[in-house]
């Protein structure tokens, strides 16, 4: 891949940001604005509200916004699956009530995360005046058997990923997935 790229004719501004503050960018700046974990990553909801907000103000008008979001109700399934331990009725009503987790909290099973649901993804799109023009489940109930995935030859890997493309835009699989990717269109 390196030596394809040493190929092309092509220049790239790299910086380390803050999702909450896109200041150094102009308005209408990209075609495409990819918010690929910086979302789930924010506890207060006015920075989240800010990561939106900063995400389509450096956005063209019919451009696209990519946001990755972690299922609110799915998540404590899938630890108190994995673990234990963390079957815990006040780690369940938080996970409900607040969808929030903090690296301090008391059975913290990874860091400080915000879990989402679809509906307020899309609430959130459509309050910044944004088209949903696709909306899926990234990895669906995978993340549960990964082991047994990582064992199938290629056909049947391929068997599972048909199967997976053909669902993970149902309703009830976007709330059943590891990770959910919602994808506006700027109007």
């Amino acid at each position: 891949m390196k030596e394809i790229l040493k190929s092309k004719d092509y220049t790239m501004d790299t910086a380390v940001l803050d999702a909450v503050d896109m200041s150094r960018f102009a308005d209408e700046s990209f075609d495409v604005v990819l918010n690929m974990g910086p979302f789930y990553h924010l506890t207060q909801e006015h920075e989240r509200i800010k990561c939106l907000n900063e995400s389509c103000r450096v956005l063209n008008k019919g451009g696209l916004l990519v946001t990755a979001y972690i299922p609110r109700f799915y998540i404590f399934q899938l630890i108190a699956m994995q673990n234990e331990s963390f079957l815990d009725g006040r780690l369940a009503k938080q996970l409900i009530e607040t969808g929030v987790l903090r690296h301090d909290d008391e059975k913290c099973f990874w860091t400080d995360t915000y879990y989402s649901s679809a509906e307020e993804m899309q609430r959130l799109y459509a309050e910044r005046g944004m088209t949903v023009v696709d909306h899926f489940a990234q990895d669906g109930q995978t993340p549960q058997f990964h082991e047994t995935v990582d064992k199938w030859n290629e056909e049947l890997f391929h068997i599972w990923c048909d199967y997976h493309y053909s669902v993970c835009r149902e309703s009830s699989i976007l709330g059943a997935s590891n990770h959910v990717v919602i994808i506006g269109r700027k109007e």
